[in-house]
């Protein structure tokens, strides 16, 4: 792909690969040009490690793109989406999919668009809970700024910094200011500035579904807000202390977004500056039982933002399905709860994020499978642009979940095979403050998932394993093509054993997690994505392993129990015991 994000009027190079004696005749791509449907026939161009690549070019002439590939055989008609190849003609719902970014960067209705910004590829977030990192200020972030670079982070994600009395913050008492507690406004232009010389972004988090009781608006003017029956202030999920705005009120939208002057287009200006939003309980906002706004607040809330600046990031909290707001004209990207985070908390024995909330289902321990995983995934990942899904924001620990290690149930080893999953998946991996550091804290309340940084013990807590993965494999993240563009491939779903590739040309890396209970010996078509065998018989994370490649191309290898291997493949015919 020349490009996921192209521009309008751009000629996009699409290839696609299959194996190198497979019974094909012609490939296609099948894709909808105003109205009308259209075969671009595609050309073999190349081989390389047994594997034929074919391409075609076509022009960005819409703002969406949706395609996917026909193949031809002797007597068999192929069709191939993100969902996977069928003999018969599939829907459009799982496509491959381009978003186009506008004719050119200054254009004025460039919110017509999808822009990803171009700081993602080889991204990572760093998530801060600000009165818990250092010196309760953001003045203690600038100070840490060489410790995030070292640790290999690229952006910052602020949890809520505006006034408010809870420590949170998530109970805002005025969205102009910053807190004093944190430095004030001048502390956070100082920060912006410090990052950004530092070749790091800024993303800030908001509520603007509820205030809380102090912000002068729940006390003079009630007019704003939701109210209940009883004429009481509605609280989100039911917490009186953080009452619901009311959008129904057109001056409710001008001051949060529409005027020049809002609180969301003030901090996205010089001298802040910031690189883009997460918005606190995204799937809510706009959401009060009759009254169902949320469909056309986002719709204005993204064109405000793309007019402010046009690269923004838009991140929504939701932990559901939310594909609806993953279609080009809404959000960048979700805290990725659902096509990740929940998935693998689970994989490795926790109680799904949500099923847990009801004691009927959290009793039951069900062992996720790994076809399980894939499956989960797929449901989801399969309907996304590839510009989005290399946005999404995969995270497994946050200030609103327990910390996995915090959890008597995820040793050592699987936390490792946890975080070798972060990296394997499409999209940014998030670190939450403090994972690296192996941080204290507990799990039966949020406060045990926001102690302080132990920057006291920092220099002995970075020799220990949790800070060198993640240092090791933000460096891979930052430098090898596979993991910040390549593809990704599922080679074994087998029992509670996962092996997934990320893959550019013969940039080659193969992740294996397993979550059994015993040793597992097991066979992996390397050969699908063009490897031939292991670099060595050390991975990137410094584990031994024992396998070989066998005479049909397959990667036989143990895995011992509860164990993951992070391995780079290379095509030097190198036999290895």
């Amino acid at each position: 792909m020349s490009s996921t994000n192209p521009a309008m009027g751009e000629k996009v190079k699409i290839s696609m690969r299959v194996l190198e004696d497979a019974p094909i005749e012609k490939v296609f791509i099948r894709r909808i040009v105003n109205g009308a449907e259209q075969y671009i026939e595609m050309e073999k161009d190349r081989s390389f490690a047994g594997l034929s690549y074919y391409s075609a070019e076509t022009v960005m002439n819409e703002p969406r793109l949706s395609y996917y590939f026909v193949i031809t055989s002797a007597d068999v008609i192929y069709f191939y989406t993100q969902a996977g190849v069928t003999t018969y003609i599939p829907d459009d719902g799982h496509n491959f999919v381009l978003l186009s970014r506008g004719y050119d960067e200054s254009e004025e209705n460039c919110h017509q668009y999808y822009i990803q910004p171009d700081w993602v590829k080889g991204a990572v977030y760093y998530q801060i809970f600000p009165t818990s990192f250092k010196d309760h200020s953001l003045y203690g972030v600038i100070e840490k700024i060489p410790y995030l670079k070292e640790l290999g982070v690229t952006a910052v994600y602020l949890n809520p910094i505006f006034r408010a009395p809870s420590e949170h913050k998530y109970d805002c008492s005025d969205y102009f200011h910053v807190d004093e507690s944190l430095g004030g406004d001048e502390a956070l232009e100082a920060l912006s500035k410090a990052l950004h010389e530092n070749g790091l972004k800024l993303i800030l988090d908001i509520s603007i579904n509820h205030t809380g009781l102090e912000y002068s608006w729940a006390k003079n003017r009630k007019d704003l807000y939701v109210k209940d029956e009883d004429g009481t202030l509605k609280g989100w999920a039911g917490y009186k202390g953080l009452p619901v705005l009311d959008y129904r009120k057109e001056e409710v939208r001008d001051i949060i977004y529409r005027n020049d002057d809002s609180v969301i287009r003030k901090w996205l200006r010089p001298p802040y500056d910031i690189d883009g939003w997460r918005f606190d309980v995204a799937d809510v906002w706009g959401r009060n039982d009759d009254v169902q706004l949320a469909d056309e607040l986002w719709k204005e809330l993204c064109q405000v933002i793309k007019e402010e600046k046009k690269d923004a990031m838009i991140i929504g909290e939701h932990w559901g399905d939310c594909t609806d707001y993953l279609k080009g004209d809404l959000w960048n990207a979700p805290m990725n709860y659902f096509g990740f985070g929940r998935i693998v908390r689970q994989f490795a024995g926790l109680s799904d994020l949500f099923l847990e909330r009801v004691e009927d289902f959290k009793k039951i321990k069900y062992k996720m499978t790994a076809q399980d995983v894939v499956k989960r995934t797929d449901e989801f990942y399969t309907k996304l642009p590839q510009a989005i899904a290399d946005c999404n924001m995969n995270l497994f620990d946050s200030h609103d979940v327990s910390r996995a290690h915090n959890n008597p149930e995820i040793d050592e080893a699987k936390w490792q095979s946890i975080v070798i999953m972060q990296y394997l998946w499409t999209g940014i991996p998030c670190i939450y403050y403090g994972d690296e550091l192996e941080i204290d804290g507990y799990i039966e309340h949020d406060s045990g998932f926001r102690y302080k940084m132990p920057w006291e013990e920092e220099a002995e807590r970075r020799k220990g394993k949790k800070f060198l993965t993640y240092q090791k494999l933000n460096w891979l993240r930052s430098n090898e093509p596979a993991f910040s563009e390549g593809g990704r491939k599922v080679l074994l779903s087998e029992g509670r054993v996962l092996a997934v590739s990320r893959f550019l040309d013969d940039n080659i890396y193969i992740g294996i997690v397993s979550m059994e209970d015993e040793e597992r010996k097991v066979r992996i078509p390397v050969g699908y994505v063009g490897a031939i065998e292991p670099d060595n018989c050390v991975d990137e994370l410094g584990s031994s392993f024992t396998g070989k490649m066998t005479d049909d191309g397959m990667l036989e290898i143990i895995v011992p129990a509860k164990s993951s291997y992070l391995i780079k493949m290379n095509d030097n015919r190198r036999y290895m015991t």
